[in-house]
């Protein structure tokens, strides 16, 4: 508690020093730090992959490429999104002048996942410190030596206040303390996680934002282009070794191309490379307890009927599983209603893809999903059936590269975006600020004394404003 409590007075020291800094100087600061970063790219590779086993060409995209548009895409747009905002007002109120202007919070705490140990602890931080906020991170203990080394990178740059940018490092007791000290919590994890979040932060009234989990439902339509559906539900349930929020958790395949879909899907995972070194297509999960959840959504699923191909433990102690394709999937399945996290494909036979549509929607996630046919006209209408705060046509996972869109989940996948103009403001309270100009001596009409003609007059005027 005493470590916490340390870090979160120098935050607060750092937090009244950066928010003096003018916009243009946080932008062009956080735009050097960044290039400090990239000049160290290589060790920071070597970190990440020595702490999760990622194949290097995830840890280059997802990682470091994906940060890297976020970094470009908020510096170009900061002064855009942040700058103070003229507001509407009627023609009665011409002598007065409006505006919002946007205030940082002060420390922003962020409580991030194993499974991307640098992208969504450095993209965050970087946004809320643009917005003129220190940072307290609480990474997961399964994901703490990356933080810690963006930490020392940041201090060692010398470019930000001391303190600006800190680690919390430690359990779920650090968590809770990072919780109650900050101004603003910024939470990606388990739903489970994220509830008791959420109403910790609704006892203090302060604001938060969660990303939870997901179940991304690929809905594959009879005119699909099968070739390029099959190779992006491999990579969507396969990559970082199915350890995506976003990554597709199931998927249901009209019947017509079901059995043309499936072939095309085992000949794409035929040519898979797994192990732990960096040169391969998929590694292992991160987190030990997941090998466990993903065993019992195999073994739930095989007692239930389901054809499992692969899912092969290949070294528990590593926490090595192959890749599994389950067929014959439906509802009655773990594997199609609860959240797996790793490495498994589910495939269900649909008549018509509007029944993947009710039965995508009848579960408590709703982050991701897509659909997938050549008619996207059609694709768009039906996609506002889908109750998800992302949707994927014909495509898969690319939102978070997308840093203008915001990000994030309906029902039980969440409260709040990141990304967009929302996610950069959401990171200041927004001060409304009403100032009367002319003339400099003279009451305002409607002051006292009430009086019936006055009150006629006005009432009259309002109505033309």
């Amino acid at each position: 508690m005493e470590v916490v409590l340390q870090k979160v007075d120098a935050a607060r020291a750092a937090a009244e020093v950066w928010r003096r800094y003018s916009l243009t100087e946080r932008v062009g600061l956080l735009r050097d730090l960044w290039t400090e970063l990239s000049a160290r790219r290589h060790a920071l590779v070597k970190v990440i992959h020595d702490e999760t086993s990622k194949p290097f060409a995830e840890i280059e995209t997802f990682e470091l490429s994906t940060c890297e548009l976020i970094v470009r895409y908020y510096t170009s747009n900061a002064h855009r999104i942040l700058q103070d905002q003229a507001t509407w007002r009627p023609w009665l109120l011409l002598n007065k002048r409006t505006y919002v202007r946007y205030i940082p919070r002060g420390v922003v705490g962020i409580v991030t996942p194993w499974n991307m140990p640098f992208l969504i602890p450095f993209g965050d931080a970087f946004a809320a410190m643009l917005a003129g906020n220190a940072v307290l991170l609480k990474p997961s203990p399964w994901a703490t030596r990356t933080a810690l080394w963006v930490e020392d990178a940041v201090r060692a740059s010398g470019l930000l206040p001391e303190g600006l940018l800190s680690v919390a490092a430690g359990d779920a007791e650090t968590g809770r303390q990072v919780v109650a000290q900050s101004d603003m919590i910024l939470f990606t994890g388990s739903t489970r996680a994220g509830q008791a979040v959420a109403e910790a932060a609704a006892g203090a009234l302060k604001p938060c934002v969660l990303e939870l989990g997901g179940k991304h439902p690929m809905i594959v339509f009879k005119d699909a282009a099968i070739e390029r559906a099959a190779k992006a539900a491999v990579w969507g349930a396969f990559a970082n070794c199915g350890q995506l929020c976003v990554g597709v958790e199931r998927v249901y395949v009209e019947s017509e191309v079901h059995d043309a879909f499936v072939d095309a899907v085992r000949r794409e995972m035929a040519g898979l490379r797994q192990g732990l070194g960096g040169d391969v297509d998929i590694g292992r999960l991160i987190f030990p307890p997941q090998l466990a959840v993903v065993k019992e959504h195999l073994e739930d699923a095989r007692g239930l009927g389901a054809h499992v191909i692969g899912g092969e433990v290949i070294d528990e102690s590593l926490l090595l599983i192959a890749p599994a394709l389950v067929l014959k999937a439906d509802h009655r399945m773990r594997v199609m209603n609860e959240e797996t996290f790793g490495p498994v494909l589910p495939v269900m036979k649909v008549e018509r893809g509007e029944e993947g549509v009710r039965l995508a929607n009848s579960g408590p996630f709703g982050l991701s999903g897509s659909l997938w046919t050549a008619d996207t006209a059609r694709a768009e209408r039906l996609g506002l059936s889908m109750e998800m705060g992302l949707l994927g046509i014909n495509d898969v996972v690319s939102h978070y590269a997308v840093c203008s869109l915001p990000f994030g989940g309906v029902k039980q996948s969440g409260l709040g975006r990141r990304h967009s103009d929302e996610g950069l403001r959401m990171f200041c309270w927004p001060q409304s600020v009403y100032i009367h100009e002319w003339p400099a001596n003279a009451p305002e009409p409607w002051w006292f004394p009430y009086e019936p003609l006055k009150t006629k007059i006005l009432s009259w005027l309002s109505r033309w404003s």
